[in-house]
């Protein structure tokens, strides 16, 4: 049986997700944009796999948002269609903001 996916919350200034095995056992992706000293915004990330005994991820001051990506991806490997494209959607919307100041 394949995991179960879900959006805990989504905002503009963080997103949580989560998968659940068979068991009940889950795992969350965690992005957080925060403000830095200079007024920029900084994005960190990290996977919780503690309740699932897998080896947790985590990286602070994110520059590449591809990094997210990338984790997010292994994190979600059988993740099915619907909820990638919500977990897009929400991505997009917790990224955004972050991304035009960096451009700039």
């Amino acid at each position: 049986m394949a995991n179960k996916y879900g959006i805990y919350q989504s905002s503009t200034k963080s997103c949580v997700f989560y998968k659940q095995d068979e068991d009940g056992k889950q795992s969350t992706f965690n992005i957080f944009i925060t403000p830095d000293k200079d007024e920029k915004e900084s994005i960190s990330a990290f996977i919780d796999n503690e309740d699932m005994k897998i080896e947790n991820w985590s990286k602070k001051d994110i520059i590449d948002v591809k990094d997210v990506i990338e984790a997010f991806g292994g994190w979600a490997t059988d993740a099915p269609i619907i909820f990638e494209l919500e977990a897009q959607k929400s991505l997009s919307q917790c990224l955004s903001s972050t991304l035009k100041k960096k451009k700039l």
